[in-house]
């Protein structure tokens, strides 16, 4: 047979077995990858967000957008001749997170457009995505534009911060490839082990703690959301003059199609929000930071007395040590604000936001990007930040108009609806406005962030955005905000056991043993083997000092996970306190075996080593605690009690000292500290 008709017939061969094979998967309904995900995850014009619905006349949202970043959304596939037609472009605060577009301004702006003119059909299509930058938004303007917009409201500035690595690697991918990437996600064959693999993935995870989980994890967004942390004033100007770049970019394309572009500043919560990371300079030597760790904890502690003016003082007197130190200027605000010196305050709290060095919020110089550009480039600019400021005394923007750090609460996202409503119906007077959505400014700023009862859409996606934002609450410490969260997700997921289980830790740090206990049971009547819920159990029982039923919840787990460190850690803290010190820090060392890296076991097996009078043993696992936590206070004040023990008293003094400056008022140092002084 000659060469040529062998390739051929190889060929034929393998194309009809690959055929065959897509045929099958194809008659078992195998969905392809493109049907559920963007195989460019935002960052292609190739994949867009609508498709047409010609039976009804209307381009809908992708299902697969839907899935992860985007609300359901639907408009008519022909504008009418006099129709308005506005589309709101930006991240989770555009799109109504934890809500959806029924509570988010979009939704208000179109009552309230569509009440001042009946007769002409008004369309606001919510396409704002979870997680948007202005380089996604970038991209999403080309296929919008296509639809014949009358106006794009650019409503985004917090994300511009957010996968930036990710971003820099799909510029730096072939564009050649998009066009193979694009026919495997259609691939059903392909689709298929894809699919096993990330299954096989996601069992070798199965064991992790869901609280652990990215923003991204938790909600299944498109976007990657790094944790971008120590962001210096290069990349802080690199940052921005991208996004400049990106909406120079957006209002360029806009007015070649003859669109309106309209860019509005965006808030942020100031006074009710903790920055995420603080970091000294690198100008500030040791000794300048230990004195401002001590004037910052000293003066936490005299706002916790009531003492706003001392705390004031001694932040201010930080504050010259370290002017880019986040907390210092938070607590600085929080002083300020206490002592009533509110625009002081506020300008405090704007240092704090911009010089966080885990930027989640938009830092003054992006919205004062927005303000310029407004005015440079003749379109037009609502400030948002302003209207909020001028909302509320002071301009202290927090959880009077925020859910958390950057979503507006219901009745806030009706505050930027109106100041959006006034450049489309200028000179009318804004109680129209109120009188077309049926509520009232007053009402809009004292609103308690309850579910709108429209904004029922997805209601298993509203859970976990819920959760996620719970999680984000209780890691600031705001635990009633954090329990109100859980709560709102139960009643929409009732089988939703990690929100019972969360709610349940945060009743036991505030001290309702009997609640906690309660919420865990009722997640073990939905599965008696939930681990989470296993575990808050006996942590409250434990507490309750209903030591035999704790000590079997807790076994309960370690049958199920011999692994369990928190397991062993619980029993090991039922043995302590029932004094059985041999079998506690066998416990302990268990747990110290299976988790080498958590400090405070090492710590709490150090006491018990102590209370044997175990000397080297204490020492032992105080030293490798402060090796992985040099600021543990349990670890140090145990050193310097075996400092103490050895005579050495001027060490042991400076070690209870370290403590102190460290947590003020930590009554074993101050005790130990005044003994040693009488000595």
């Amino acid at each position: 047979m000659p060469l040529w008709k062998k390739l051929v017939f190889g060929v034929a061969t393998i194309v009809l077995l690959f055929g065959g094979v897509e045929l099958v998967l194809w008659a078992a309904g195998t969905p392809t990858l493109l049907s559920e995900r963007d195989p460019f995850a935002g960052f292609s014009r190739r994949m867009p967000v609508y498709e047409l619905d010609a039976d009804d006349g209307v381009y809908r949202t992708l299902e697969r957008a839907t899935r992860h970043s985007f609300n359901a959304q639907t408009f008519a596939s022909s504008k009418p001749d006099d129709g308005l037609r506005i589309f709101v472009i930006g991240g989770s605060s555009a799109y109504g997170f934890p809500w959806n577009a029924d509570a988010a301004f979009s939704r208000h702006l179109q009552d309230a457009l569509q009440a001042g003119d009946p007769a002409r059909p008004v369309e606001v299509i919510n396409a704002a995505a979870m997680s948007y930058g202005s380089h996604r938004l970038r991209i999403l303007t080309h296929e919008l534009l296509r639809y014949e917009p009358d106006a794009i409201v650019v409503y985004g500035g917090h994300n511009e911060f957010v996968e930036r690595r990710f971003y820099r690697d799909r510029l730096d991918s072939p564009a050649r490839l998009d066009g193979l990437r694009s026919l495997l996600f259609r691939w059903r064959l392909y689709s298929a082990l894809t699919r096993l693999y990330e299954r096989a993935g996601s069992s070798a995870d199965a064991g992790a703690d869901p609280n652990d989980a990215t923003t991204g994890e938790l909600l299944g967004l498109d976007v990657a959301r790094e944790v971008a942390t120590g962001i210096s004033h290069e990349e802080r100007a690199e940052v921005r003059a991208k996004f400049e770049d990106n909406l120079r970019a957006i209002v360029d394309e806009a007015r070649r199609s003859g669109v309106r572009v309209i860019l509005c500043t965006v808030p942020s919560n100031l006074s009710g929000w903790v920055p995420n990371e603080s970091r000294f300079a690198p100008e500030v030597d040791s000794d300048a930071r230990r004195r401002v760790e001590e004037l910052l904890a000293g003066a936490r502690l005299a706002l916790e007395q009531g003492n706003a003016e001392e705390a004031a003082n001694m932040l201010a007197r930080a504050q010259e040590l370290a002017p880019t130190h986040a907390d210092v200027n938070y607590y600085l605000g929080r002083a300020l604000e206490a002592s009533g010196r509110k625009d002081e305050a506020h300008a405090a709290y704007v240092q704090a936001r911009d010089h966080d060095q885990q930027p989640a919020r938009a830092v003054s110089g992006l919205n004062d990007t927005l303000r310029t550009l407004g005015g440079e480039l003749d379109v037009t600019l609502v400030d948002v930040e302003r209207a909020f400021e001028d909302a509320v005394p002071g301009g202290l923007l927090g959880f009077n108009l925020f859910e958390d750090y950057v979503h507006p609460k219901p009745g806030a996202h009706k505050l930027i609806a109106l100041e959006l409503w006034r450049p489309f119906r200028p000179n009318t007077p804004d109680e129209q406005f109120w009188a077309a959505i049926g509520d009232t400014a007053e009402s809009a700023i004292a609103t308690d962030g309850t579910a709108p009862a429209a904004a029922d859409d997805a209601a298993g996606k509203t859970a976990s955005q819920l959760f996620n934002l719970a999680i984000v609450l209780g890691n600031q410490g705001l635990v009633d905000e954090a329990i109100e969260k859980y709560r709102a997700c139960v009643e929409l997921d009732p089988a939703h056991l990690m929100a019972r289980s969360n709610m349940g830790r945060l009743f036991v740090s505030q001290g309702r043993l009997a609640e906690a206990a309660a919420v865990q049971r009722e997640a073990l009547a939905i599965n008696p083997n939930h681990t989470q819920a296993l575990l808050g159990l006996g942590d409250a029982l434990r507490r309750m000092n209903r030591l035999d039923e704790a000590g079997a919840t807790f076994e309960r787990v370690v049958a199920n996970d011999a692994g369990s460190v928190l397991a062993w850690r619980g029993l090991a803290m039922i043995s302590s306190q029932q004094k059985d010190w041999s079998q506690a820090s066998k416990a302990y060392r268990r747990a110290a075996e299976l988790d080498p890296t958590e400090p405070d076991i090492q710590a709490e097996l150090g006491v018990v080593y102590l209370t044997q009078q175990k000397v080297a043993e204490a020492e032992a696992a105080f030293r490798a605690c402060i090796r992985l936590a040099p600021d543990n206070v349990m670890a140090l004040n145990g050193l310097a009690s075996l400092a103490a023990h050895r005579g050495e008293y001027a060490e042991a003094q400076r070690g209870f000292e370290a403590v102190l400056r460290l947590d003020p008022r930590n009554p074993y140092a101050r005790q130990a500290l005044q003994a040693l002084r009488r000595r």
